[in-house]
């Protein structure tokens, strides 16, 4: 067999690379080693009429161009929205995040005043990077001198004072970020958690305010800010995006895993499956994170390119409790669904909260107090679960990587289970399975079970991600390409890799 181009990774980026080169006529196969396509964005039925989000959870950063131009809605994408987006339960006085301002600040003016009116400021900031968000997402990445010339061409624009906000946020660790805005722990622990998802780093560390920026810049039925629940599960975004790359003519072979990057000459020639197939093509997109593209799927590697590589912090730290309940949890205002069961419920009581956590795993290898989000599908979606069940998704940190988490699953399970009995005592799943980042290596093939392949740090962003030379999604191997989550911008369901790198060969191909 022979295609112009092949995608090794079924994985939503690697859809959307192979849709936009399909689209310039290219003839283009997904080789995809799981028996169901998606990647980490799917939806996986582990009980009879269990439907249940295994991966990513909830969608807002996938770009608005990418559902348009792939034509997402008319291919099956339904996204309900999430609002209020946040819970934080406190007792007596518990913080919903609304989309509406307003409405927010009402909830807020219960911790502080100053707060409240500190809010409109907060979310006016985040308009500029709205306003950026394609800017950074769907181009190659910038290099530093393109962020200040970038900067001084907003320069009259935004005042100065957001102006030095925008150029630090890139550097700046989140736990001094909020706290330029608001004096209110409560609303600092609400507004937090964006800033560690699927990082070894805690609130303090240099760096965060990115992780940050890079939650809020998203967008759901063109609502800014908003986050969403995919009709069907996370499964009904890829699988939507197979129906349009499968329009395209782009050919999709599940069940079917890649053994080597065949290289002659240090070019790419096609690959070898783990069936023995030969596919031959001078043109192949990893969709596989890069530690797993050159340590595993190509043998013969430059020294210096496998020294890099190597290097690369890719340590994965979330777990996800999911499974499925007889009634919906009492946080203190009854079993009857109401809008804390559609929010994010956040158990992170205050920022020190997470700093401990973030030292614990550092030096016992787990959080024995984890954060978590939980959040429940069948709150806004019941086509997920059968009549009076209720599918949850717990995701929690810090689990640190390593071989041996298997044994700690059952505690992992009793220390979340009972964290979120502190908090509704009458939750009690009927059926549940722990995920560590063990299984996320296992399930998905990600190095180290890293939810965005590798660290989203200053020295593994823009430029220098996955690593210096390779940041434009070209690799020292001709027709070799990287399209997935290790690549500019990085992690999360946004499609932006794919689009990239899609683009990247195109240009090289000069059609």
């Amino acid at each position: 067999m022979r295609y112009d181009a092949l995608i090794i990774g079924g994985g939503h980026n690697g859809l959307v690379a192979s849709f936009y080169l399909a689209r310039r006529g290219l003839k283009v196969a997904v080789l995809e080693r799981r028996e169901i396509v998606g990647g980490a964005s799917v939806t996986e039925e582990l009980w009879p009429g269990i439907r249940i989000s295994t991966g990513a959870y909830v969608l807002s950063l996938l770009r608005p161009r990418i559902i348009n131009e792939m034509n997402l809605p008319e291919n099956g994408l339904h996204v309900y929205n999430k609002d209020p987006g946040l819970f934080l339960p406190l007792g007596r006085k518990n913080l919903f995040i609304w989309n509406d301002i307003k409405r927010t600040q009402k909830e807020i003016e219960k911790f502080s005043k100053k707060d409240s009116l500190a809010y409109s400021k907060w979310v006016k900031f985040w308009d500029t990077f709205y306003d950026l968000a394609d800017f950074f997402m769907l181009t190659p990445p910038v290099t530093i001198s393109d962020v200040g010339d970038l900067l001084y061409r907003f320069k009259g624009s935004i005042d100065e004072e957001n102006l030095s906000r925008i150029g630090r946020t890139f550097l700046q660790d989140a736990r001094s970020f909020l706290d330029e805005f608001f004096e209110s722990d409560e609303v600092k622990s609400a507004l937090i958690e964006d800033s560690v998802v699927g990082t070894f780093a805690s609130p303090s560390t240099p760096g965060t305010a990115y992780v940050l920026a890079h939650h809020v810049i998203g967008e759901v039925n063109g609502i800014k800010g908003m986050w969403g629940y995919v009709k069907g599960g996370m499964g009904g975004v890829t699988s939507a995006m197979a129906r349009a790359c499968e329009k395209m003519g782009v050919d999709i072979m599940t069940s079917t895993e890649v053994e080597e990057i065949l290289v002659k000459n240090g070019e790419v020639a096609g690959v070898k499956t783990k069936d023995g197939r030969i596919i031959e093509s001078k043109i192949v997109l990893s969709n596989a994170d890069p530690k797993t593209t050159f340590l595993k799927l190509v043998n013969d590697v430059d020294e210096e390119i496998r020294k890099r590589v190597s290097a690369l912090k890719s340590k994965g730290v979330s777990f996800k409790v999911v499974g499925y309940t007889e009634e919906l949890p009492d946080f203190g205002n009854g079993k009857s669904l109401g809008p804390e069961h559609i929010a994010s419920e956040l158990i992170m009581p205050n920022v020190d909260y997470i700093e401990k956590a973030y030292d614990d795993a550092r030096v016992l290898g787990y959080s024995r107090e984890p954060w978590l989000s939980i959040n429940f599908q069948t709150s806004v979606d019941p086509t997920v679960a059968l009549p009076g069940k209720h599918v949850f998704s717990i995701f929690g940190q810090y689990l640190p990587f390593n071989d041996r988490l298997d044994d700690m699953k059952e505690k992992i399970a009793e220390i979340t289970l009972e964290k979120v009995r502190e908090y509704a005592p009458n939750f009690k799943p009927v059926k549940y399975e722990v995920i560590t980042p063990l299984d996320i290596k296992r399930r998905f093939g990600i190095w180290e079970g890293n939810i965005f392949h590798i660290d989203m740090t200053p020295d593994q962003l823009y430029i220098f991600r996955p690593t210096l030379g390779m940041s434009r999604y070209k690799t020292p191997i001709k027709g070799l390409y990287l399209c997935g989550s290790g690549t500019h911008p990085g992690g999360g369901v946004t499609g932006a890799p794919g689009y990239n790198a899609a683009h990247a060969v195109l240009n090289d191909l000069n059609v």
